[in-house]
């Protein structure tokens, strides 16, 4: 096979690579913006639940008469099991960033030394290479 064959044959590959990058980079940010949607409508569609309920129960307590009151010693309860559901669910949220932050640090570390991975690369190549040449010629 010829050298001009094999360069025609990166080519090839070269350009699907760069139409597969391409396709890539403009349809991940509508996909992400397309998620961010649907998880916004389902926050929303949560918070719209949960008040209507709470409106809904308050209403037929208050229209049917019944005594619907908690001892204090419940609503403390009730209180401090919401306060630390929140702190959880802070503290998890802290973690989930801190976990997405450190492997974009990691990504980008790699990207930024990805130049100096090629250059090792190729020097291993080289000396693979000259190995074999060295034993075709013996």
């Amino acid at each position: 096979m010829s050298e001009k064959s094999q360069n025609n044959d990166f080519e090839l590959f070269e350009n699907i690579n760069k139409k597969y990058f391409l396709e890539l980079e403009q349809n991940v940010p509508h996909i992400q913006q397309t998620l961010f949607d649907l998880q916004n409508e389902y926050y929303k569609l949560w918070k719209n639940y949960v008040n209507s309920q709470l409106s809904l129960q308050k209403e037929f307590f208050n229209k049917s008469g019944l005594d619907y009151s908690f001892p204090d010693t419940a609503k403390d309860i009730i209180k401090n099991m919401s306060d630390e559901t929140i702190k959880f669910r802070s503290i998890l949220h802290k973690m989930a960033i801190a976990n997405v932050e450190q492997n974009k640090n990691y990504a980008k570390t790699l990207n930024d030394n990805s130049d100096t991975f090629v250059d090792l690369n190729k020097k291993i190549m080289q000396n693979w290479i000259s190995m074999f040449k060295t034993n075709q010629n013996s």
